[in-house]
């Protein structure tokens, strides 16, 4: 019985030499291919057709890029519309679906971008490309806070979903305040403070610059205005929450009467809880 001869070494080599071949042309295969991918999405995504037609198959023609092209643009367009409402339903932009057309014309979409980022890029596209009133500034700026809430409500969501079940016992708890000194105020772990400079959404007495306190409140984005003593009152308790009535009330300079009218009213508002 014969033993099996054992390869040379210059078989070895070519063996070697011919997968390594192979491969190269698998990578470089595949490298192509990639970069056929990212040509084909970056035109469609700027809502162009012509640098696709080189890479259709047979059974396709410039029509059916054309109509695909167009039905992603106008559904684009009619998600910026909608998930903007706050914007969409002000008379101060009375141009807004014209802006938006002008906008997915110039700006093509990010890859992996959701509905709140493309609306965010619109919002700042607004701002660089209009003169925007001050009254139109704050619209964009409420709008993009309620954004940033829901954004923050999902990224801290066991937080959020324990305190709107624990702001609905708070009314029940504030009135055992004195029975019980220990009980924990919280406020709402989801909020942005920002600021308005206009009048438009401030009551005819107030004097802008003035700041406001977006917040979440179950499945709904809010915004609350205090006087300048509520601001600072409610930037105190954040500092501390969670705390005790009485911690709270050691740091700031308000009569212990008024600071529990205080509270009852950021209750009422959703913003505190008690635990």
């Amino acid at each position: 019985m014969s033993t099996p001869s054992k390869p040379s070494d210059e078989t070895l080599k070519t063996e070697q030499t011919s997968e390594l071949t192979e491969a190269c042309v698998d990578d470089a295969s595949l490298a192509a291919y990639s970069e056929m991918i990212r040509k084909v999405a970056r035109a469609m995504a700027s809502n162009q057709v012509d640098p696709v037609l080189p890479y259709l198959g047979t059974q396709y023609e410039p029509k059916h890029v054309e109509m695909f092209v167009d039905g992603n643009f106008d559904k684009r367009i009619d998600v910026l519309l909608r998930l903007m409402p706050f914007v969409n339903e002000d008379e101060d932009f009375a141009d807004l679906e014209e802006d938006a057309v002008e906008f997915c014309e110039v700006a093509a979409v990010s890859a992996y971008d959701g509905s709140s980022e493309e609306c965010d890029a619109f919002l700042a596209w607004l701002e660089e490309s209009r003169e925007l009133t001050p009254e139109q500034r704050d619209t964009v700026e409420i709008q993009r806070c309620r954004y940033r809430i829901e954004q923050k409500a999902r990224t801290e969501r066991p937080a959020h979903v324990r305190f709107q079940e624990l702001v609905s016992l708070a009314p029940q708890l504030f009135e055992e305040l004195d029975e019980n000194p220990e009980l924990q105020l919280m406020v709402n772990p989801v909020t942005l403070w920002s600021e308005l400079k206009s009048n438009k959404y401030l009551a005819a007495e107030a004097v802008a610059p003035v700041p406001v306190l977006h917040y979440a409140d179950d499945r709904e984005v809010r915004t609350g205005m205090f006087e300048p003593a509520g601001v600072t009152l409610l930037k105190q308790l954040l500092l501390l929450t969670p705390c005790t009535f009485s911690s709270w009330s050691a740091v700031t300079d308000a009569d212990p009467e008024e600071l529990r009218q205080f509270l009852a009213h950021l209750i009422q508002l959703r913003l505190v809880a008690i635990h």
